[in-house]
């Protein structure tokens, strides 16, 4: 029975693992020339950012962002710029439910045992999403949408570290759309 467990733990740990990880989606104009792109302007959005419900937290969000795309070259302006950028967030509870025992039982045979209850565990969790749109000032087109759907957790250090990874994993992909420049 021993020999069972550590296949069995290192097997769980990998799924738990697998699943926690971010899924980052991009979309984007497939004509635009993204190498042009020097300039941008911040546009705010009330309603679909944290801005009321977690000013620090947007104001983090917002200055990395703004961080982000400064470091790849582009310049932060007031007037006249080539896109406007803002984010968008779409956190919602969720309910994970884990099972015990699934009242199956191995001895000399698979049988159900009637004396085994089905334990299940029920908790809930935040699964977040993070999107940044950038589109044409001049045409007010969608030029590229980059989202990443994850588990935030509750404690704010380390939500604060999830959010920088969202956003590193979605600036690695906005850099190579501009390198390649379409």
């Amino acid at each position: 029975m021993k020999k069972f467990i550590a296949p069995i733990a290192i097997l769980l740990a990998l799924v738990s693992f697998g699943a926690s990880k971010m899924k980052v989606h991009i979309d984007y104009d497939r004509n635009a020339d993204f190498s042009s792109i020097k300039t941008f302007k911040w546009f705010e959005t009330r309603t679909t950012s944290v801005e009321d419900s977690a000013p620090s937290m947007h104001r983090l969000m917002k200055a990395l962002i703004m961080k982000k795309l400064v470091e790849g070259g582009m310049k932060k302006v007031e007037e006249d710029p080539d896109v406007y950028v803002t984010y968008h967030t779409d956190p919602k509870e969720a309910l994970r439910m884990n099972t015990t025992n699934y009242m199956y039982h191995y001895a000399a045979g698979w049988w159900v045992s009637p004396y085994w209850g089905s334990g299940m565990d029920v908790s809930s969790y935040t699964r977040g999403t993070l999107i940044i749109d950038i589109w044409n000032a001049r045409t007010e087109e969608a030029l590229w949408r980059g989202g990443v759907l994850g588990v935030v957790p509750e404690e704010p250090q380390k939500a604060e570290k999830t959010i920088v990874k969202a956003l590193d994993k979605l600036s690695k992909e906005w850099r190579k759309m501009r390198k390649k420049g379409a």
